[in-house]
């Protein structure tokens, strides 16, 4: 369980250093009419989000106790503590959390609750893209199936 969710953590580490190297190559006119190639379009992205998705679902199947879940799903969806994340990795920062899906089921109700106060605060409901609205409505869920009122 402990490499599954080491290898979660590593993609974030891996995706800010090819992150950097992609952005320390680029021109400050790349993308700018279609001329060039954007930081956008660098593959490191499409890297990033397939590392998570596996080792997210390496931890979901590896019958992670409740610890072990509320973890996981911190590292996906609150990552306290990080240095500030380029503008160019935002979008697929917010993407990423989609892969805690699988993950908030497993959690305890009063993880979920507390989860989802501070998801909530990070993301005002005028600020939830399609996967910010699925991962809160998913913890508001887990936090009401014990009856903890969310």
């Amino acid at each position: 369980m402990e490499t599954a969710r080491t290898a979660l953590e590593q993609a974030y580490l891996d995706y800010r250093t090819e992150l950097e190297a992609a952005e320390k190559k680029s021109r400050p006119t790349d993308g700018l009419f279609g001329i060039g190639r954007a930081i956008g379009d660098d593959t490191c992205h499409e890297r990033f989000d397939e590392r998570v998705r596996q080792a997210a679902e390496a931890v979901a199947e590896g019958k992670p106790s409740g610890d072990e879940a509320r973890e996981a799903v911190r590292t996906l969806l609150l990552r306290e503590g990080d240095a500030p994340w380029p503008l160019s990795a935002q979008w697929m920062l917010r993407a990423a959390e989609r892969h805690s899906l699988p993950l908030i089921p497993l959690l305890r109700p009063e993880d979920a609750k507390d989860i989802l106060k501070a998801y909530g605060s990070r993301y005002p409901r005028w600020d939830r893209l399609p996967a910010q609205k699925q991962v809160f409505a998913a913890l508001k869920a887990k936090a009401k199936a014990a009856g903890t009122d969310a």
